[in-house]
Formats: C-alpha cells, structure tokens, sequence
C-alpha cells in the first residue's frame, strides 16, 4: 500500500469474522521496539486507508487493532505486525477460535478490500 508497508488478508479468521487483514512492514523488523519512528506515520496511514476499506467493502460497525510483542505478550510471528479486525455489535471475536480461511475467500475477501481502496 506504501513503499515500506503492506497489508495481506491472512491465513486465518477468528470467531466467523471474515475480512481481517495484516499490516506489515517490508522491512524486517521483530516487534515494535525495533520499528524507526519515521516508519510510523505510514503504518498508521496504511492502517487508516484499511479501516475505511473495510467499513466501505464489510459494512462493519467498528474496526479492532492488536498487536502482540515479546513471549510475555503472546507475540508468536516474529516479524512486526498488526493486526485489523472489521467488527461488528456483539461479534464475540476475543472469544471465537482460529478458523483456516480457503485460498478463494482470502482472494475474494482481498478483491473486495482492493476495489473499496480505489
């Protein structure tokens, strides 16, 4: 989406709620300590574009970030990311379990994102 940043529909949803998406830095770097700050301001830029990309292509109520760093913080991908979450009333997505998405709904899910994009 930018030079430094990216963001990709990921293997996995959570609790039914289809559409989440990943932002990530093309540079590697292992979790917020080690990001610069001058990569801030397009991570935020990219996360911004993405939620209304959401709420354009889900219709969603609302729209959730997390982000995990260090063992202690359940990091367990060990590259910066974070995670977009489109929500919606009463959606339990803290509760729900890790559900595989097939390859066609990531391509359908990221085609509706690309297109809400434009």
């Amino acid at each position: 989406m930018d030079a430094n940043v990216f963001a990709l529909v990921p293997t996995h949803h959570y609790a039914g709620i289809k559409g989440n998406c990943l932002v990530v830095p093309r540079s590697h770097y292992e979790n917020v300590l080690d990001i610069p700050d001058d990569l801030g301001s397009e991570f935020f830029r990219t996360t911004r574009r993405l939620a209304h990309a959401m709420r354009n292509a889900f219709g969603c109520e609302g729209i959730s970030t997390r982000q995990h760093n260090g063992p202690a913080g359940n990091q367990d991908v060990w590259h910066f990311h974070l995670h977009v979450f489109p929500r919606y009333s009463n959606d339990r997505l803290y509760e729900g379990q890790k559900v595989p998405y097939t390859t066609e709904e990531r391509i359908e899910l990221a085609a509706s994102l690309q297109t809400a994009l434009r």
